[in-house]
Parts: structure tokens; C-alpha cells; sequence
């Protein structure tokens, strides 16, 4: 009896042991997921055009803060890499140097045309943009009319996912990548900047070196007071009906409050979309939810606030609350000089921050 008790005693603790080894290797894939290139093809400094590369959709924004990635679907992701020209712009030369660059991210409407103006832009002063295909990449052309088509926590996770893969670029500078976003995808221009977030995602000290939302969505905010502390400017238009000026606004003064260096400009006339390359026209049915004021979650303890009744809102109450007050239709378009202007603020924002003293 005692030889076979012995024998049970040694089976459990080989079968603990094996257990331990499974979970340590588990742990070492998912370090090395996380932790090296995200590209699916090598890199050298010549390399532009599209680029596949490793991502991944969270479930929720909640599943991305607290890193449960067994609720993190794999996703194959494209971005387009333009290189700006040998010697165009400031910083920039025949030497082989390293060059600065911007991820980019579309809003609702997925990639439009208008990006091309902003590449140009970019490209014209010695800067690379990388254009991320969000949407397209999970078979989805746009989400104005439900934005839950492609969970918000996949934007995040691309962003910090590009910045890796632009950090290993050969041809550039890791130190300088910035990220500006268009509407949804200046949602997450803001969002990147918080902590808890990008430690989901990247695990060494990797991150933005600058933040452009543009007429971003700031009604729904994720938030904590660990930032990055990296430069902000943030654009919004006077006229703007479907994410609205003000929230945005206030988005700005609490990072400048928690240590950023904040910058809001408001364009007169201008409504949502004051790059796009159409005229204002009405959207019956994008759906916004600027008339429910802000709605705030804090990231650590998860606690989500209606700022303008104070009220906590249980998870399972979110659905009810926002059926009440989200409205359909939004004017967008074409604002000429605030396109002209925010091209201009832009392109000095990005001088001042990638190019200081050259």
C-alpha cells in the first residue's frame, strides 16, 4: 500500500510539474507575441506600400484594459507605408537617416480619399505616414450607422500594433512616430496616450511621441491620470453636430491637467469631416451620442460616469442608457479654410515637435 501511495505522490507532482512547464511556455509565447515585430514580411529602409501585420480585436474595451487576450481575436491588418522623397522637407536627406512618421486612422467612414491630402502634407516635410486599414481588414467598409460593426478596443490595438511595426522599420526613427486620427479614429489619438492601455498592448516603453485627433469623438471617455505626457494638438470644428466641439474641449484640459502639453485650435464653420472631399451634406443615419453628455470610464476601478448627472451607471444599464439619448443624422463636408488652416497648424505641430533645432 505504501509503494502505492508513493507512486500516486510522484505522479502529482510530475503532473504538477508538466503543468507549470505548460503555463511557463504559454507565458513565453505570448511574451514573444507581444513583445516582437509585428510584421508578417522583413523589413528593410526601402520598404513602403502595404504592409500586413499582426493584430488582434478585443472583444471590449474592458477585455483590452485588463488584458484577458483569451477574449483577443488574432487579426491579419494592412497599412499602406508612403516614404517621403530623398531630401524633401526639414530633417531629411541622402545620408540614410532615419525619418519621423505618423500613423494615421481613418474615422467611420473607413479610409476616403481624403487621406491623400494628408499624406501628401506629411510626406511634402520629411515625414512617413502609415495609413491603417481598421475596417476593410475585418470586412467592413464603414460604421457611421452602428459603430459596434468593429469593436472600438480593435482601433487601440492597431494604433499600438502599427507603432511596433513602424519602431522596427530600418528607415524609421522609433523616437519619432506620432499618431493623428479622424473622428472615431481621433478617439483614439487620444487614447493612446493612456497607460493602462498601452501597457496591454506593448510591454517596453514604446509609445507615441505626438497626438493629432481631429473632430474627434470625445463622449465617450477612457480614462486615467498615468499618461504618456506627450504633446497634444487637438482640432475641432465651431460648426461640428455630430461629435460636437465642447466635450472635446474638455477632453483637452484633463490631459493638460494630468501633465500634457495641450494645444485645441476651433475652426469657424466648420462642421464634421472639414477635410472630406465632398460638400456639407446631412447623414440621416449616422448615429451620435453627443446628446448624453459625456460618459466617462475610469480605467482602474472600471467606473463609469454620466458627467452631467453624476450618476454611476452599472455595465448592464449601458445599452438602456445610451437607446434614450443617442440621436440619428449629422451634417458633414468640406470646410476649405479650415481645411487650409488645420493643414498649416498641423504641419507646424509637427515641426516643432520632430524637427526642434533643425
Amino acid at each position: 500500500m505504501r509503494t502505492m501511495n508513493r507512486r500516486i505522490f510522484l505522479l502529482s507532482r510530475l503532473t504538477s510539474g508538466i503543468s507549470r512547464l505548460l503555463v511557463l511556455h504559454f507565458s513565453l509565447l505570448v511574451a514573444l507575441t507581444f513583445s516582437g515585430t509585428a510584421a508578417a514580411q522583413p523589413l528593410s529602409p526601402e520598404t513602403q506600400g502595404r504592409i500586413d501585420f499582426t493584430s488582434y480585436t478585443p472583444k471590449t474595451m474592458f477585455d483590452l484594459a485588463r488584458e484577458r487576450r483569451q477574449n483577443w481575436t488574432e487579426q491579419k491588418v494592412r497599412g499602406d507605408l508612403y516614404l517621403p522623397k530623398s531630401g524633401t522637407g526639414v530633417g531629411t536627406g541622402t545620408g540614410g537617416e532615419r525619418v519621423p512618421a505618423i500613423v494615421l486612422m481613418h474615422g467611420s467612414g473607413g479610409v476616403e480619399s481624403s487621406m491623400t491630402q494628408w499624406v501628401e502634407a506629411l510626406n511634402g516635410m520629411g515625414v512617413a505616414a502609415f495609413v491603417v486599414h481598421v475596417f476593410d481588414s475585418r470586412g467592413v467598409s464603414r460604421t457611421a450607422e452602428d459603430q459596434a460593426l468593429v469593436p472600438h478596443a480593435a482601433d487601440l490595438v492597431d494604433a499600438f500594433q502599427a507603432l511596433r511595426l513602424l519602431a522596427s522599420h530600418p528607415g524609421i526613427d522609433a523616437a519619432r512616430i506620432g499618431i493623428m486620427g479622424f473622428s472615431r479614429g481621433g478617439s483614439t489619438a487620444f487614447e493612446v496616450a493612456e497607460e493602462p492601455l498601452r501597457r496591454a498592448v506593448i510591454k517596453d516603453d514604446l509609445k507615441f511621441a505626438l497626438h493629432i485627433p481631429v473632430y474627434a469623438g470625445c463622449n465617450q471617455v477612457y480614462w486615467s491620470a498615468q499618461i504618456t505626457k506627450a504633446p497634444i494638438l487637438n482640432l475641432v470644428g465651431a460648426e461640428d453636430d455630430y461629435t460636437t466641439a465642447e466635450p472635446c474641449e474638455q477632453l483637452a484640459k484633463r490631459y493638460a491637467d494630468a501633465g500634457a502639453s495641450v494645444r485645441t485650435i476651433k475652426y469657424a464653420g466648420a462642421a464634421h469631416s472639414w477635410d472630406g472631399m465632398y460638400a456639407v451634406h446631412y447623414l440621416p443615419g449616422a448615429t451620435s451620442a453627443a446628446s448624453c453628455g459625456v460618459v466617462r470610464w475610469d480605467i482602474e476601478p472600471w467606473r463609469i460616469t454620466a458627467e452631467r448627472t453624476g450618476e454611476i451607471i452599472d455595465p448592464s444599464r449601458l445599452k438602456a442608457f445610451f437607446a434614450e439619448c443617442t440621436r440619428l443624422g449629422a451634417h458633414v463636408g468640406r470646410n476649405e479654410s479650415a481645411f487650409q488652416h488645420s493643414r498649416s497648424d498641423i504641419r507646424a505641430f509637427v515641426r516643432e515637435v520632430f524637427f526642434a533645432g533643425k
